[in-house]
């Protein structure tokens, strides 16, 4: 397993560019830690999607996530799976893909973070929602610094990617939460080009870590 990136960069369905076009213009653009996220393509189309994606995947030395299909991902060239808060699913997905596969998991609150960290499974964490998302209406409450740092340290020791409207002049609460990360979607490309603001949130991420160090 490669080392987890800082930027978590996310495929939508709302774009005008199929997904395996978005994992190709993110890893160009500097990415190495894509989730191919899909709500709406049938089990084909997102076979498709990955077998069109995976040479720009394997170019670049990247890791790429998709999220729910454990058996797609225990087939197919992918790097592991982003799961919901189910500990039936987490447990499957370890046993049928393995000691090396990623296994992300969400958490939307406290009950979530307990179970994440009883389980003991999950290589990261998406901590949110963080604010309103531009491509996500089905939200759970946005979450207060309080109960932020609260999460946090109840999952101390997991790399956490906070989610959930995240834009650029967030690259700040990396250092701090002490996050391993920000997940990032929309604010990662403008109306005319796919992963537009890519490398900006690379740079300022460098420079928040450094500063830190």
């Amino acid at each position: 397993m490669n080392e987890l990136a800082p930027l978590f960069c996310l495929t939508t369905d709302n774009s005008k560019y199929s997904h395996h076009e978005q994992v190709r213009t993110l890893l160009k653009n500097g990415a190495r830690f894509v989730q191919l996220r899909t709500k709406l393509l049938s089990h084909d189309e997102l076979l498709d999607q990955i077998n069109l994606a995976f040479p720009y995947v394997q170019e670049y030395g990247a890791n790429l996530i998709i999220n729910d299909y454990i058996e797609i991902a225990q087939h197919h060239s992918v790097s592991g799976v982003h799961l919901g808060n189910d500990d039936c699913s987490v447990v499957q997905a370890r046993k049928q893909l393995g000691a090396n596969a990623i296994i992300g998991s969400t958490v939307h609150n406290l009950e979530d973070a307990i179970k994440v960290k009883k389980l003991g499974i999950c290589n990261y964490v998406g901590l949110g929602p963080f604010r309103k998302s531009k491509t996500k209406f089905d939200l759970d409450p946005i979450l207060s610094e309080e109960m932020i740092l609260e999460i946090l340290e109840v999952l101390s020791g997991i790399p956490v990617y906070l989610i959930g409207g995240i834009e650029l002049s967030d690259c700040e609460l990396v250092a701090r939460y002490d996050l391993a990360g920000i997940a990032v979607c929309s604010a990662l490309s403008d109306a005319n080009d796919c992963a537009s603001s890519v490398n900006e949130f690379i740079n300022q991420l460098s420079l928040e870590k450094r500063a830190v160090v």
